[in-house]
C-alpha cells in the first residue's frame, strides 16, 4: 500500500480558499465552491447522485442556483490524523475531507495530468 502525503499546514485564505502545504512539498489551493461541490458527507452525496440521475424530488433543490451565492468557508477543524472538517457560513459541517480525498481533488495542472 502506497503512503499518501499528509498536510504540513492548512490555512483558510479569506472565506473562499483553502491552502494546504503537503509533507512532500506540494502546495494545493482549493476554491470553496469546488470543495463544497465535492463534500463527502452523506447528504451532499445523495444530492449529487439525484442531480446526476435526474431524480430530485419535486420542490427540492439539488444544489446551488445561479441566484445563490456559494457559502463561505468560516472555519476548519482537523479530525484525528486523517481528515479536516470544513465549516461553512450556512452552518454545514458534516463532511470529513480525508487527506487522500483532498490530495486527489487537487486542482493544480500537475495533479490533473496524473
Amino acid at each position: 500500500m502506497t503512503e499518501h502525503p499528509n498536510p504540513r499546514s492548512l490555512e483558510l485564505i479569506g472565506d473562499q480558499f483553502l491552502a494546504i502545504v503537503w509533507d512532500d512539498g506540494h502546495e494545493s489551493i482549493y476554491e470553496g465552491p469546488y470543495l463544497r461541490a465535492n463534500c463527502p458527507c452523506a447528504e451532499c452525496r445523495v444530492k449529487r447522485d439525484r442531480a446526476a440521475s435526474g431524480t430530485s424530488a419535486p420542490g427540492t433543490s439539488s444544489g446551488l442556483t445561479l441566484a445563490m451565492a456559494p457559502p463561505a468557508l468560516v472555519g476548519l477543524e482537523e479530525v484525528g490524523r486523517y481528515a479536516v472538517r470544513l465549516r461553512w457560513s450556512d452552518r454545514h459541517s458534516a463532511g470529513l475531507f480525508e487527506w487522500r480525498l483532498l490530495r486527489g481533488l487537487c486542482p493544480c495542472e500537475a495533479c490533473r495530468k496524473v
